[in-house]
């Protein structure tokens, strides 16, 4: 048995090393039909692994017989960087099928032969694909659909690739997008501008949008109308930024020296469920010392929603005074950190948010407010006997 995943990991580590050996570029060329079309086009075979090595190239697909490769076997020392191949492509006057026709020009290295000796050797083959458009008669047009990932409440826009594929000149085109949420309910529609679009020729159609939609996963569905027909793509796309909120932290029933319960409140403004939501939580004094390290249970947090999380601390060797809680919560393969300020008291621990300053519940520290009343009606009174001052200096 140990033999065996012996032999796998080998096999695995000589794949893993092909994988970057060689390479070509570019990874494909687009062409559209004219009949008995004669053209060359160039490929680059890059040698990534800086060694000697033959490579094969050859032909595959449905457009294989009309390829037509100079040089199919090349030499490429280690100290050359690349090797330029050449091959022809000879089209017929005709093809039966419209639509796109595809071949892939393919470059194998061939691996070094071992005498008396067991080897192995994994073949890696990269590609460059060739499409060749044959236009559909009449009107016919494909698109497709770009997104990108919207913020709320700030413009951005779709874009809709259009490739005329037809042998006639489309009047007019138009794109019309309707965006749905998870549940698949339509939350919004936007229009791009309208254009003409030549035989065999391309546009890009623009549709401008605000979203003023919660944050989370959406889906657009493009709709192409032209010259009374239409065609259709779609995508996904995000609105805003997944992450999760602490709306607070709070310890109830505290006496130092026991167990601190912190319940820690999680929100989630995200328009669908957020799974395994866990958070790492240590409390640390000023001087960096840290106290103690918990990791929280897990729990699912539903859309537009809010869970409790809770970590425990042993106050047993613990005294008065401020320290740092920090909270790491994981979901999804995220990670949100925030850093609280808590104040520890023999009767209470009250948390806020690091730079924050820690409020005071009513009915709590009647000694403090009342000194900050005090405080107060004295500065008012100060500031009132300057002005009389300035008043009456200025009188005289």
């Amino acid at each position: 048995m140990k033999i065996k995943i012996i032999l796998i990991m080998i096999l695995i580590a000589l794949f893993a090393n092909q994988c970057y050996a060689i390479g070509i570029a570019p990874s494909h060329y687009d062409v559209v039909f004219q009949p008995n079309l004669e053209k060359s086009f160039q490929l680059k075979i890059m040698n990534n692994a800086n060694k000697d090595m033959d490579v094969i190239i050859y032909a595959e697909g449905d457009l294989a017989q009309y390829i037509t490769i100079n040089n199919p076997k090349i030499s490429i020392a280690k100290d050359e960087e690349f090797k330029i191949i050449n091959y022809n492509l000879n089209l017929p006057s005709n093809f039966e099928r419209q639509g796109v026709h595809e071949a892939k020009v393919v470059a194998v290295e061939i691996p070094e032969e071992s005498k008396g000796e067991t080897s192995f050797s994994a073949n890696l083959a990269v590609a460059s694909k060739l499409k060749v458009t044959i236009p559909y008669k009449g009107k016919y047009a494909e698109i497709k659909l770009f997104v990108t990932n919207f913020k709320q409440n700030e413009q951005s826009n779709f874009a809709v690739e259009v490739k005329n594929l037809g042998t006639e000149d489309i009047i007019e085109a138009y794109a019309i997008i309707n965006i749905y949420d998870p549940s698949n309910n339509k939350v919004a529609t936007v229009t791009s501008n309208r254009a003409e679009i030549a035989s065999k020729g391309k546009e890009i159609l623009i549709a401008n949008w605000i979203p003023n939609v919660n944050s989370g996963n959406y889906r657009a569905v493009a709709t192409l109308m032209y010259d009374n027909l239409n065609t259709q793509d779609e995508k996904p796309f995000t609105v805003g930024t997944l992450t999760l909120d602490i709306l607070s932290i709070t310890v109830d029933s505290f006496k130092l020296g026991g167990i601190a319960k912190f319940d820690i409140i999680v929100e989630n403004n995200w328009n669908e469920d957020i799974p395994n939501v866990f958070a790492e939580t240590s409390v640390k004094d000023e001087k960096g010392k840290t106290y103690t390290q918990f990791k929280t249970a897990s729990v699912d947090i539903p859309s537009f929603n809010s869970q409790e999380l809770n970590a425990y601390w042993d106050t047993a060797k613990v005294t008065p005074g401020s320290y740092k809680l920090n909270v790491e919560l994981n979901y999804l393969g995220r990670k949100t950190e925030k850093i609280f300020d808590i104040m520890v008291d023999y009767d209470k621990i009250k948390a806020s948010l690091a730079g924050h300053v820690i409020g005071i519940k009513e009915g709590e520290s009647p000694e403090i407010m009342k000194a900050i009343y005090i405080l107060i009606f004295l500065v008012i009174t100060l500031i009132v006997f300057n002005v009389f001052i300035y008043f009456k200096k200025l009188k005289k």
